[in-house]
């Protein structure tokens, strides 16, 4: 229904100017152009259409519905006239006003208006509670103030979701028996008491009313006092008039602090529209005027804004309104809140409740027929749709939910950053689960295999839980530090430092495939030791520096340049030992060793061509085609001693494409025994575990049971570990009748543990090893002297320990530098020790010059691109059952013993082998 009289577009005008709350600022002081919001009384003969066009207007505002309430004064005077146990009259104003004030509290609370438009009438809820409490009893009672403390806590848990679960039946039932009684009491009912006790004191709806102007709230002093005052027993002492202003203050003040823009509350900035009241019927009968009344004395005694708009219709509004001369407004053709400013800026501090009224003269309805009906229609219809501003970008809900995120993440990471030991553990995850202060932390690191790879000079075991090889490692780690203590002591005494880098040192597999790993490292340690226990005034200092590049040599190149980096504030590292296997990782890290300049010198690598890749690469073994011809040499011996009835070989190889050792030693070894006249058959097998590029090949296992029955040679020229499990196929299918087996060099890796070695004792087998192979700690040698004096309990197990040939070999690497170095010293004693210099001495070992060492003669033959030992011994040792490996024989020089009959012919100085 649309309202239609003269001017009446100012009125809905009117309404959007108050309700609408500005975007920046409410308060007189902060804007110029408002100054509160005045009562705006409707003086009129009939505003029932004006009154449905308010709400309407109200109700369908957008974006959405402005929160308001119609209440009809004389309904409610009627309400409270049919009480059974009817008030005094002093105090049925006061009833009234409170009835008004919660038929208010309880439409702005509603969720019609919607989550932000919603408000908490904390104070108002607490007045009106104590307002409503009553007791039976007459008499006084002592303990009637805590009857009401008690029943305000119960009011309080009520309000609160985590205390009515805690209290419910089900709640009590479900956790009786199912937790200690003592947190049953503390949950229950001592945190409770003491939550409300606390809660008194600091919540803003108890600290509101004791703080408040009206009734002397500090009379007794106390909140208990103050609130028996307030209720129905007590409150007849008390003024009415009091008591009706501390409501409706309470009431302002709950939609003042709804309103109050804070950062923090941006519920408050989506608050766009004030809310409004609108009392129909207002009269003195009602009370209505005494209501209004009050509502002005508190705006003006308490001098703060509040966020309601207040209009009122009724009878006795013309004249003298609500008992104060009315002020001209002007024709309602006027802008009428901008007289009302003017008027109420002109009165000042003296001004007094009149100037807070608004009134407006309604005109009487213009009948349909009217000249200008249709014309002050359209006026209303354009103006009667309230639209009011959408909230801030900043404050809508979606943006307070991202920032919500947003700050929880980055709290979430502050505390991560600052208290969790997260960084930390990641940091020690990264290098080995080491701490930063340990002094290896820096040169380790885990690999995505799971592999500790890296240099550990101070004795780190890689994840190892083999206790022979972490003794080791300790014991290197030790004498690392006695050769430091040592330089310092005699500075004369140079430091030479060289890298030890093994391939399986991070395994985490049984402690038995790290056997020959711990003889290397053993081998080398001996050597350090021998040579820290030298008295030269300028003899060498020797530091050994264990690394481990993973499995299959996959990270050497990483650990190259690990080492590369070492260099830069260490000099002393001058060369590398160890390496292992040939492959093609291998090959790789021997190409980044090149590069940053670091010479190498292998202890077990054979494969023919490891010296093209770099003219810094020596060793101290054979090549395969050595191997090569001393195995079809050994095989042509056997034939002709009818050992094996037929002259033929079946050469089994790895089907891998990066092992290069195997592919290696099977092209040499088919070259050999042809050339011995031997019939060749060539067996390839997938390894464990195999790259997938391998397929169409069959295991080491089904390889071992197809050779049963074999009349030949089967030479193995593949890794230790699927050499094991050939046997284990052979063990199956033909025990007690094997084939005869010959494996090439690497398989004394396996022949070095006693357990691996003698798995299977009903089968019997050869295999080439770069030493005269199995010895004793109390042979007369350098090395096993030493080896009795650092590692006396590997010298204890030497009943089932075979000291093969890796001990020998790591010594006589570490030997073959300080041969190098020492003489570098004899022959320019001022040239300073570096890489590239001990790489010069290296090729220089060679004629009256090589090294008698404990593996063997190692001769580099005199020409200045051999980088291969001349004529390096290698032997032929037998496993039977569970003796130890036995020589067969052996080729080479070594001493002055006589190699075997059935050798090759040896080398010649000078070739390239």
């Amino acid at each position: 229904m649309t309202p239609v009289f003269e001017n009446a577009n100012k009125v809905f005008e009117l309404l959007a100017t108050l309700v609408r709350r500005p975007r920046k600022g409410e308060l007189p002081a902060e804007l110029a152009e408002r100054n509160g919001i005045p009562v705006v009384c409707l003086v009129g003969d009939d505003l029932t259409e004006l009154t449905e066009g308010i709400k309407a207007s109200l109700g369908e505002a957008t974006p959405r519905r402005i929160p308001h309430e119609f209440i009809s004064m004389s309904a409610i005077r009627d309400e409270v006239a049919r009480e059974s146990d009817p008030l005094p009259a002093e105090w049925q104003p006061v009833e009234v006003y409170r009835r008004a004030l919660v038929a208010l509290a309880q439409e702005f609370s509603s969720v019609r208006n919607g989550r932000d438009e919603r408000v908490r009438f904390r104070r108002f809820g607490l007045v009106n509670w104590l307002l409503e409490s009553d007791y039976p009893a007459r008499e006084p009672d002592p303990q009637q103030d805590r009857e009401l403390l008690r029943r305000l806590r119960e009011r309080e848990f009520q309000r609160r979701r985590l205390f009515g679960v805690l209290r419910s039946p089900d709640t009590e039932v479900s956790i009786q028996g199912n937790i200690p009684w003592w947190v049953l009491v503390l949950g229950l009912h001592l945190f409770p008491l003491a939550w409300f006790r606390a809660w008194r004191g600091v919540g803003a709806e108890y600290r509101w009313l004791m703080r408040q102007p009206y009734m002397a709230p500090r009379d007794p002093g106390t909140f208990p006092g103050f609130a028996m005052r307030l209720t129905r027993p007590r409150r007849g002492r008390e003024n009415p008039e009091q008591v009706g202003k501390l409501m409706i203050n309470a009431f302002l003040e709950d939609l003042r602090v709804a309103y109050r823009r804070r950062f923090r509350r941006r519920r408050a900035a989506r608050r766009t529209a004030y809310c409004v009241a609108f009392l129909t019927d207002v009269s003195d009968a009602d009370h209505g005027t005494a209501l209004i009344r009050s509502l002005v004395d508190v705006r003006n005694e308490t001098g703060v804004f509040d966020p309601l708009a207040v209009f009122c219709t009724g009878t006795g509004l013309g004249g003298e309104l609500l008992g104060h001369e009315l002020r001209g407004q002007g024709p309602l053709s006027e802008d009428l809140y901008g007289i009302w400013r003017h008027n109420f800026e002109a009165a000042g501090r003296s001004r007094s409740a009149g100037v807070w009224y608004l009134p407006v003269d309604v005109p009487a309805p213009l009948a349909p027929d009217a000249p200008t009906y249709q014309q002050q229609k359209n006026r209303v219809e354009l103006v009667r749709r309230l639209t009011v501003d959408p909230p801030p970008g900043w404050a809508r809900r979606r943006v307070t939910a991202l920032a919500g995120v947003v700050v929880v993440a980055l709290l979430a990471g502050g505390f991560a950053r600052a208290f969790d030991p997260g960084p930390a553990l990641k940091s020690r995850e990264l290098h080995c689960g080491l701490s930063a202060s340990d002094p290896d932390a820096a040169t380790l690191e885990r690999r995505s295999t799971g592999e500790c790879v890296g240099v550990a000079p101070n004795g780190y075991a890689f994840g190892s839980k083999d206790p022979a090889l972490r003794e080791t490692l300790s014991t290197i780690a030790r004498q690392n530090r006695e050769a430091d203590k040592i330089h310092q002591q005699y500075a004369d005494r140079p430091v030479v430092t060289l890298v030890h880098l093994s391939a399986l040192l991070s395994t985490s597999g049984q402690p038995s495939s790290l056997t020959y790993v711990r003889e290397a490292l053993q081998g080398a340690a001996s050597a350090q030791r021998r040579q820290l226990d030298k008295r030269g005034a300028t003899d060498p200092v020797l530091r050994i520096f264990p690394a481990s590049a993973g499995t299959g040599m996959r990270f050497g190149p990483e650990v190259a340049r690990t080492v590369e980096g070492m260099m830069r504030s260490d000099p002393s590292i001058v060369g590398v030992t160890g390496l292992d296997q040939s492959r093609t990782a291998t090959i790789a890290t021997i190409e980044e060793l090149t590069r940053i300049g670091l010479p190498m010198v292998a202890t077990s690598l054979s494969a023919d061509s490891l010296d093209d890749h770099s003219p810094m690469y020596y060793q101290v073994s054979p090549q395969n085609r050595r191997q090569a011809a001393v195995a079809a040499a050994y095989g042509a011996y056997l034939a002709g001693e009818k050992t094996i009835p037929r002259r033929s070989v079946r050469i089994v190889y790895s089907a891998d494409p990066t092992d290069e050792y195997s592919e290696n030693l099977r092209a040499d070894a088919a070259q050999s025994f042809d050339g011995a006249d031997f019939d060749i058959e060539q067996q390839g097998y997938k390894p464990s575990p195999a790259p997938n590029t391998v397929s169409g090949y069959p295991g080491p296992r089904t390889v071992g049971e197809h050779a049963c029955g074999y009349d030949g040679l089967v030479f193995f020229t593949g890794r230790p570990e699927d050499f094991e499990t050939l046997l284990a196929g052979v063990n199956a299918a033909c025990g007690s009748n094997p084939p005869f087996l010959l494996g090439g060099d690497d398989v004394a890796r396996m022949a070095a543990d006693p357990v691996r070695r003698t798995a299977y004792p009903k089968v019997p087998f050869d295999f080439l090893d770069f030493t005269l192979g199995s010895t004793s700690c109390q042979t007369k040698s350098d090395l096993y002297s030493t080896l009795r004096k650092l590692f006396p309990t590997e010298c204890e197990q030497l009943a089932n320990t075979s000291l093969d040939g890796h001990a020998s070999l790591a010594f006589d690497a570490v030997n073959l530098y300080l041969k190098a170095v020492g003489q570098l010293q004899d022959a320019a004693s001022k040239l300073p020790l570096s890489s590239l210099t001990v790489w010069h001495s290296l090729s220089s070992i060679h004629g009256r010059a090589a090294l008698d060492g404990e593996s063997g003669r190692i001769d580099f033959g005199g020409v200045v691109d051999r980088q291969i030992p001349l004529d390096k011994i290698i032997s032929v040792q037998r496993v039977d059952g569970m003796k130890r490996p036995a020589q067969v024989g052996f080729c080479g020089r070594w001493g002055t013993l006589s190699q075997s009959g059935w050798c090759p012919p040896p080398e010649q100085r000078g070739g390239t082998g």
